[in-house]
């Protein structure tokens, strides 16, 4: 997962400044008071002399055996905190910087002891025990994390990625205050202070640093404002600045609260549809404004703020499965890697038991869904991480002891997962191993790590059957392809010359000095609509407008519906009309790999399961399969290669090496596109049969799925977007008949869910 995230924060070097907000959304820093509520002891950074004693029984029963690493750990430090540089990690060039051997590696990586993360474990133990040797030992390290802050500026690197080492050294600094004299509060401060007023983005610092903001993970730089305002703030040690800080940082925070409580919406999604960020360093924010929060003003915030509540619910739907490695199968949506669409969850422990300490008291059912999650990790990750040491201590309303306990099957889920923010819908019928799963974007108002994939959709059975292609990478196929249309099961709209649509660069990217064009894509990630989204046991409609996604100069309509007959029958409609008749439209499939033809209108392609694709509409379709060697992610003129292996797809599994392309052969202002999907189980050789009918309003689809159901289902045109559907059993019963559209605002809850 790290490998993620150095790869794409580093694009986040000397960023503008993320927009905020004129005034926050709860009223916290409206009356400007309060600032002036700040404690004024020490510690009161993360914590605060009232919260001692519990964190002192805490770390004699149930932390106990934290506490004793703990403890181990820093008895077995060198007193004199030496300084011991990994040379092996890096070159030193000419001009005295260094040029580590791993591009994303971090400053305070190159040595033995970087100073900060073990002056806050002695800190806390002095804290904890009162024993004078940890105060000494604190001291030392809070020098050496000085002396690596002025050695990683002198040599022109960042220090650390996420700034986590710094906030421990402030924190650390914090809690030994009243035992430091005058003059070595301001010798351990201010170097802190001076080194990230200087890597602020005004600031004089120019190398690589992640900077962060309020609309993606608010960490890096600005972020720590906000702990160095806290601890530093009152002192009589550069009051001005450290009060500067405070507001600047305080400000920052909230308007990150505030994005993040809009963007969740009660879905608990976090802050991007990309899992790598929304489950890996995203939600340490979150966590740690409250934290330090309530430690330095005294209010629990977890109450304004409910963004984290459902977070679990975010990350249940997001795993398709939990492997027993401790690995979890996501979708592959956004800014990710395709080699086997798996990812660690050896932060998600962390992250659940800081969702039951903040909100399980006032959400027990919550809670219990969150220990149940946990539960169903392996044992080696049913631990706390070390990147902010304290945390075991400090997690007072979370019980590790119930981790063991909970039951999983006792969990309900409800019947999909929708978050409207990001236009995102998951489906599946159960959560077995031969059960279908299916995703749908649709009316996405945040851009933050995703590409233009307005209503492209996956199905995933035994396998990806219908996946986004491409990958993340190092190279011009990272934003010339992967993040392109082109990539998605979505529709195109050909367009000559058409400016490519912009996304962020790889570090690696080297241009090619050439000039491409947008290949039939959308060029924007905010304007699309959901029209509809209604469910039963036995069906789900979604509905997207699209049309705002497209440059106006080609699109007047882009709407997709789409519709799952439960549970491996996809029907999907398509009203899509170009600016100029000769703007080609086409309907866009990926598979791993190459579909066999059936007869001139139905696909076959197999991935452990199987996928049927029947094209009922356009009349007369032009259906082509592009993929293959050389050509499996051509677009705008040329093939798009991962890198330069000849072994790429050894390691990149889940690109989407063929696509099946349907278009009208028949130049025409006006597309339909009307297509049956049937995901299958290995050895099914047969799709249903499948019936168009059409009147002067209309295009529909009559079919009768395996088990004897009879669907119907009537699509409008033009005019109003709808759809009417009949449901009849076997028994020749009616179960549904009638028009569907809007949003739902209470889906039908099935019975609890399987654990995974």
């Amino acid at each position: 997962m790290w490998k993620l995230f150095s790869i794409s924060l580093i694009w986040t070097v000397l960023t503008a400044l993320s927009p905020v907000t004129a005034e926050d959304d709860t009223g916290l820093l409206r009356d400007g008071q309060w600032i002036h509520r700040l404690r004024p002891d020490h510690p009161r950074l993360f914590l605060n002399a009232d919260m001692l004693p519990a964190l002192r029984e805490r770390a004699a029963t149930v932390a106990k055996a934290d506490f004793d690493a703990m403890k181990k750990e820093v008895d077995a430090l060198p007193d004199d905190a030496p300084v011991i540089l990994k040379t092996d990690l890096f070159d030193q060039l000419p001009d005295g910087t260094i040029k580590p051997h791993n591009p994303s590696q971090q400053g305070t990586m190159l040595f033995r002891y970087n100073g900060s993360d073990q002056a806050v474990r002695a800190a806390l133990l002095y804290l904890l025990t009162g024993e004078k040797r940890y105060l000494e030992k604190t001291k030392a390290y809070l020098k050496l994390a000085n002396h690596v802050l002025a050695w990683t500026a002198r040599a022109g690197v960042w220090a650390d990625l996420l700034g986590n080492t710094r906030v421990n050294a402030l924190a650390a600094w914090d809690w030994i205050y009243n035992d430091l004299t005058p003059d070595e509060r301001r010798e351990l401060l201010l170097p802190m202070l001076d080194y990230i007023t200087k890597s602020q983005p005004d600031g004089v610092y120019k190398f690589r640093r992640t900077i962060g903001g309020p609309t993606d993970g608010n960490y890096g730089e600005r972020s720590l404002e906000w702990y160095a305002g806290i601890a530093a703030a009152g002192t009589g040690i550069d009051d001005a600045r450290a009060e500067k800080m405070l507001r600047r940082g305080a400000r920052l925070f909230v308007d990150m609260m505030d994005y993040r409580e809009r963007v969740s919406g009660g879905s608990g999604l976090l802050a991007a549809i990309t899992v790598g960020y929304s489950f890996g360093a995203y939600p340490y924010a979150t966590f740690n404004f409250l934290h330090t929060w309530k430690a330095a003003f005294g209010d629990d915030l977890s109450r304004r703020w409910t963004q984290m509540c459902d977070y679990p619910v975010w990350f249940e739907w997001s795993a398709i499965r939990l492997d027993p490695s401790g690995k979890f199968l996501y979708w592959g949506i956004g800014d990710l890697e395709h080699r086997d669409n798996m990812l660690s969850c050896y932060e998600m422990y962390t992250h659940l038991a800081q969702s039951v300490h903040f909100y399980g008291a006032a959400h027990p059912d919550k809670a219990e869904q969150a220990y149940a999650l946990m539960s169903q990790l392996p044992a080696k990750q049913q631990k706390l991480l070390p990147r902010y040491p304290f945390l075991p201590f400090l997690l007072t309303g979370f019980d590790p002891n119930r981790v063991a306990a909970a039951d999983p099957s006792k969990i309900q889920y409800g019947p999909y997962f929708y978050a409207p923010s990001f236009g995102v819908l998951f489906m599946r019928s159960g959560t077995g191993e031969n059960d279908t799963f299916a995703s749908f974007r649709f009316g996405s108002a945040n851009g933050n790590h995703q590409h233009y994939d307005e209503l492209s959709f996956i199905i995933y059975k035994k396998n990806f059957l219908a996946l986004d292609a491409g990958s993340r990478c190092e190279t011009a196929h990272h934003h010339m392809y992967a993040a392109q249309s082109v990539a998605h099961n979505t529709l195109l709209i050909h367009q000559d010359r058409e400016p490519v649509a912009p996304f962020w660069t790889a570090w690696g990217y080297k241009p090619d000095g050439k000039t491409y064009y947008n290949h039939g894509g959308q060029n924007n990630k905010e304007k699309a609509r959901a029209l509809a989204l209604r469910s039963t046991p036995d069906f789900l409609y979604a509905a997207g407008d699209a049309t705002a996604s497209y440059s106006a100069e080609k699109c007047r309509e882009a709407i997709r519906q789409f519709v799952w007959l439960k549970p491996d029958l996809f029907v999907i409609y398509d009203r899509v009309a170009s600016v100029q008749p000769d703007q080609k439209k086409e309907f866009l499939l990926h598979t791993q790999n190459r579909p066999a033809e059936i007869d001139a209108r139905t696909r076959r392609a197999e991935h452990d399961g199987v996928l049927f694709i029947r094209t009922l509409l356009p009349e007369k379709a032009a259906i082509h399969q592009e993929g293959g060697p050389g050509r499996e992610f051509f677009a705008s003129g040329r093939n798009w290669e991962i890198n330069d292996s000849p072994d790429w797809d050894k390691s990149y599994r889940l690109t989407g090496k063929w696509r099946l392309e349907v278009s009208d052969a028949v130049p025409r202002e006006r597309t339909e596109f009307l297509h049956v999907l049937q995901a299958a189980l290995p050895g099914t050789e047969r799709m249903v049969n499948t019936e168009l009918f059409q009147d002067e309003n209309c295009d529909g689809v009559r079919l009768t799925d395996p088990a004897g159901t009879r669907w119907e289902l009537r699509f409008n045109r033009t005019g109003a977007v709808g759809l009417h559907l009949r449901q009849t059993g076997k028994d020749g019963k009616v179960i549904f008949d009638g028009p569907l559209s809007g949003i739902e605002k209470s889906p039908e809850v099935p019975p609890p869910a399987a654990a995974k």
